[in-house]
């Protein structure tokens, strides 16, 4: 069984991500040691390695749609450091079309790996009939 955890977040609050990031990351370690049987000591040896050793076992998938795609602009260089660590932990940032042009933004002002997706909505759908569990951040 995979434990594949969709992350959704709507509202433009940069404390309201980095919660969201840290619960990414909370959720990657607990689902290793625990469902994956892997030992404190072995996570804590690997931790930093993540993204490529857990890509098979489970995904996190962070959806933004909505005001919060503002935070998501390569502007906000404070939260940056925070999303490149959830990053390179295996976490996959998307944010809906229609929200990234509604903020005036575009491709080029977002931080460089969020991927823009048609709907974000669509995208929770799929993803939740795919099995994923779903949390509002």
């Amino acid at each position: 069984m995979k434990n594949n955890l969709l992350i959704h977040v709507n509202v433009n609050d940069a404390e309201l991500f980095e919660m969201a990031f840290m619960q990414a990351a909370h959720y990657r370690k607990e689902t290793l040691v625990k469902h994956e049987k892997l030992s404190a000591v072995d996570f804590a040896m690997r931790a930093g390695l993540g993204a490529l050793e857990t890509e098979d076992r489970f995904k996190v998938v962070m959806v933004v749609n909505g005001p919060a795609v503002k935070q998501l602009a390569k502007a906000n260089e404070a939260l940056l450091p925070k999303a490149q660590e959830a990053i390179a932990n295996g976490l996959k940032i998307c944010a809906g079309r229609y929200s990234v042009e509604s903020a005036g933004l575009d491709k080029g002002q977002l931080w460089s790996f969020v991927e823009i997706v048609p709907s974000a909505t669509q995208l929770i759908v799929e993803l939740q009939s795919k099995g994923y569990a779903y949390m509002k951040a």
